[in-house]
């Protein structure tokens, strides 16, 4: 007797560490875009070249174990694949798009009894970018960075309804809900950073440290609710400051930069994220601006 209620016991203390979710009529979930910043080291490129960028970030969040009546749950990628084309139009000014995809099989719940998405769908989202980039100091080892960007992402979500009784602290598996709705919609996501930077070496050769100080828009849903909606629950919050900072390096047309960084949610937020890490991979294109200025420019005096 006394080690079945010792077995009772750390069952129900193992039951308390994974979570409960509150047994609704509805439970809702979608498949939004992790919450990050622009992957930019703080400095333009030559005035007359393409930069062609690919970036791995990772993202995590602290799921809620203990969701109430109207909490978000919703699945957030652990890892996004972004790529960006900008071409320097001046010596302080870029300007491209940006694309992002996460798989399916990269998300990460929220909350405890965050129903599946059906057919597994990925997340896609692309939009205009600009980087603005001014030296503070003659040396121009201090410059100031800008960058904005407007993203639209397809965000699939679904609707569960539930069959029959059940228990509370039901696992996802054994909840007896099925299907009752599922689509996708599109939504903007903003984004603007303040990147500040200083280079190391006569010409910067042995890199840049940067800082960032961020905003953007994160998402939030009716995860459990005993209310049947027509459509999507799925709705922007924000702003959502980020901050944090990396190192940059450039060799001749290969760029390289690591960041990291923090969004400022707390469990209060829908969505409580951790620290997250970025890698930026690049190669700098000459459009061949600069050598027909070169070639018109009279020859230096003898």
């Amino acid at each position: 007797m006394r080690f079945l209620g010792s077995t009772a016991a750390l069952l129900a203390a193992l039951g308390m560490l994974a979570g409960c979710a509150p047994t609704t009529t509805y439970r809702h979930t979608a498949y939004v875009p992790a919450v990050r910043p622009i992957p930019f080291d703080g400095r333009t490129a030559e005035m007359g070249t393409m930069r062609v960028e690919g970036t791995l970030t990772g993202s995590t969040i602290a799921p809620d174990l203990f969701p109430g009546v109207g909490s978000t749950a919703v699945f957030v990628p652990k890892n996004t694949a972004e790529g960006s084309v900008m071409i320097a139009a001046s010596p302080n000014v870029e300007v491209g798009v940006r694309a992002a995809y996460a798989s399916y099989s990269w998300g990460q719940a929220s909350a405890t009894g965050t129903m599946p998405m059906p057919n597994a769908p990925s997340s896609w989202g692309a939009g205009p970018e600009m980087r603005l980039a001014f030296p503070v100091t003659k040396d121009k080892r201090l410059a100031i960075g800008v960058a904005g960007n407007l993203m639209y992402y397809t965000v699939p979500y679904a609707e569960w309804q539930l069959d029959g009784p059940t228990t509370e602290c039901a696992s996802t598996a054994s909840c007896g809900y099925s299907l009752a709705n599922t689509g996708s919609e599109g939504h903007f996501v903003y984004s603007l950073g303040l990147y500040p930077s200083y280079a190391f070496g006569r010409n910067g050769e042995y890199g840049h440290v940067f800082g960032l100080m961020a905003a953007t828009n994160g998402f939030s849903n009716d995860g459990f609710t005993n209310t049947q909606d027509t459509g999507s629950t799925v709705s922007t919050v924000g702003p959502i400051v980020i901050f944090g900072g990396g190192y940059g390096v450039s060799y001749e047309w290969l760029r390289a930069s690591a960041t990291l960084y923090l969004p400022m949610t707390s469990s209060s937020s829908p969505v409580d994220y951790g620290p997250g890490l970025m890698l930026t991979v690049g190669v700098n294109l000459d459009l061949g601006w600069r050598r027909r200025d070169d070639a018109q420019a009279p020859p230096p005096a003898e």
